[in-house]
């Protein structure tokens, strides 16, 4: 049988196979409306949609071309989704998100002047009795919606196959980008410039709900959800570190050490010793997980410590720093140690050792340390507003589809292979598999970097070249063990309250030089005092007495009204 003759007859099923569907298929959103029905494989248009992202300024177009190819290779075939990659300089990929969003309220403007033109001259040709089909001038018109659905979508090739036919990316269309840091979000979010994504979330993009860290979601519920927070390591550690071969050798019990004023007696027993080489306090000790409301973040009378369990929806009270039982034992256990000489200049120097020391970092500093000291938790990892808004892909209004692009969404951050591409990008061409680690990807070229952040679920691919995929136990772990600050998106300085924080800059200021003058054998009696005194502070009681107030414009009642919505 002939090949021509093959492809009328399966021409012929196809046209009937499409005619039975079509009576009885429901459609699915092409609009961006965000509606989401379930549809069969083949009732579905072929569709391409532009994914924007941040990559290094090494990255070549030609390598962005390979990546592209190698992911709609797998979009094509499960999703009849094809992907128009745009990978720009990170420095300028703001700027080019801007530009985009402006260029394309540039061509709604211009087919809205050529509607509205079109329609004043459709009356005007029909007062003389001409049909505005006959007219030329607009003959060069863009197709209507209807004219492009109606647009050959399969072909049957010289083979027999039915091939698809994929649109190219219009003027005038933006479907999946990243949103990076929360003024952005918020800026888009009242803009109308991202789409609300709730009814795919609890529809077919639901699977997100297991992939997501699940404070990542709550958050970035800004009366809705507007864009999906890629999973990554949250926070870090201050982890407080016991010499264990001087707490054994004297004697001390490590489980009557865990907090760092409990390590005090240890700390001035080792430094009476003046022993070579040991440096009894490695360096300065604050009070860990500390929020402090001032208009640069720095230290401040207005204050909260976030705790472990620490929830975003909880409704938390702040408070007088120096009411805070933890931040006066610190302040204390440091007055001594620095009048007896006994704190180091926080350097960790070869063939030195430390009785302890609070250090800062990642899960990784407990293998570092782990051989040589005890380990307790000074503070925890806590996600704030940097972490829950540092990357999230989010759907343009002026999407093809946001139930296509939530797809394309939702198989980054739950399939490996298509998360390991867009990362790393093509197999056998800019990575492989170490031969002697099959838990390890070597890199193969220079000529396509990503940030691991910035394309989608950091734990659906490798950490980075060299590094096997065990390493995330540990940044899941820390994860596991971080808190959340309940102070996400507070914004909490307005021009009307501003001169209050001016006020506080100045009375927390002079409150911590008096503090800082304070001697160890008069601290107990002159903080008591300091308290006392800041108790009758007309300033700071209105400030944090946030339930009771009725002035509108206030601190006090900006974070009345912060704690209601949550």
């Amino acid at each position: 049988m002939s090949k021509k003759l093959i492809a009328l007859i399966l021409g012929i099923i196809f046209v009937f196979s499409v005619f039975g569907t079509a009576c009885s298929k429901k459609t699915t959103d092409e609009t961006g409306t965000g509606d989401n029905i379930t549809v069969e494989e083949t009732d579905r248009k072929a569709r391409t949609l532009s994914l924007w992202l941040p990559t290094d300024a090494s990255t070549t177009k030609e390598a962005v071309k390979r990546v592209e190819r190698a992911l709609n290779e797998i979009t094509e075939s499960k999703f009849s989704t094809r992907l128009e990659l745009h990978a720009i300089a990170d420095a300028d990929y703001q700027d080019a998100i801007d530009a985009k969003i402006d260029s394309i309220a540039d061509v709604e403007l211009r087919i809205k002047r050529e509607s509205e033109s079109r329609k004043l001259k459709e009356i005007e040709l029909a007062e003389q009795g001409i049909m505005m089909d006959e007219y030329s001038d607009f003959e060069t018109e863009a197709p209507t919606e209807s004219e492009e659905e109606n647009e050959e979508e399969t072909y049957i090739d010289e083979e027999g196959d039915v091939v698809s036919v994929y649109p190219e990316v219009a003027e005038d269309q933006l479907d999946i980008f990243l949103v990076r840091g929360y003024d952005n979000y918020k800026r888009y979010i009242d803009s109308d410039l991202v789409e609300m994504l709730d009814t795919e979330l609890n529809g077919n993009s639901r699977l997100l709900r297991t992939y997501i860290y699940p404070s990542f979601l709550e958050c970035v519920n800004q009366g809705g959800i507007y864009a999906i927070p890629n999973n990554h390591i949250i926070g870090e550690y201050q982890l407080l570190l016991v010499n264990k071969e001087l707490a054994d050798k004297y004697d001390y019990d490590e489980t009557e050490l865990e907090d760092f004023p409990d390590c005090l007696e240890f700390i001035k027993d080792i430094g009476s010793m003046n022993l070579d080489g040991v440096v009894p306090l490695l360096g300065e000790v604050e009070p860990g997980n500390m929020v402090y409301f001032s208009s640069d973040g720095n230290w401040s009378l207005l204050a909260d410590r976030i705790e472990k369990d620490y929830k975003y929806k909880d409704e938390i009270e702040l408070t007088n720093t120096l009411e805070l039982p933890f931040c006066n034992d610190v302040i204390k256990a440091m007055k001594e140690l620095n009048e007896l000489g006994y704190v180091g200049d926080g350097i960790e120097r070869e063939g030195q050792k430390f009785a302890v020391g609070v250090v800062k970092g990642d899960f990784t500093l407990i293998d570092k340390y782990k051989d040589d000291y005890y380990i307790h938790v000074h503070a925890y990892p806590y996600a704030d507003e940097d972490d829950i808004f540092a990357s999230m892909f989010a759907v343009s209004p002026y999407t093809k589809s946001v139930s296509r692009s939530m797809e394309i969404i939702t198989y980054l951050n739950t399939n490996e292979e298509f998360r390991t591409i867009l990362q790393y990008g093509v197999k056998g061409v800019h990575w492989d598999i170490d031969p002697n680690n099959s838990d390890v990807i070597k890199s193969l070229s220079s000529d396509y970097r990503m940030n691991i952040v910035d394309t989608g679920n950091i734990f659906m691919t490798y950490p980075d070249f060299g590094v096997p995929k065990s390493f995330w136990e540990g940044a899941k772990q820390q994860n596991i063990d971080s808190a959340t600050s309940p102070y996400i998106g507070f914004e909490y300085i307005t021009d009307a309250n501003r001169s209050e924080f001016e006020k506080l800059a100045k009375l927390s200021a002079k409150t911590k030089a008096q503090v800082d003058a304070m001697q160890f054998a008069n601290l107990s009696k002159e903080m008591g005092q300091l308290r006392r005194s800041l108790v009758t502070n007309d300033l700071l009681s209105n400030m944090l007495n946030a339930k009771d107030s009725n002035i509108d414009d206030s601190f006090a009642a900006m974070y009345q009204a912060y704690t209601k919505s949550k």
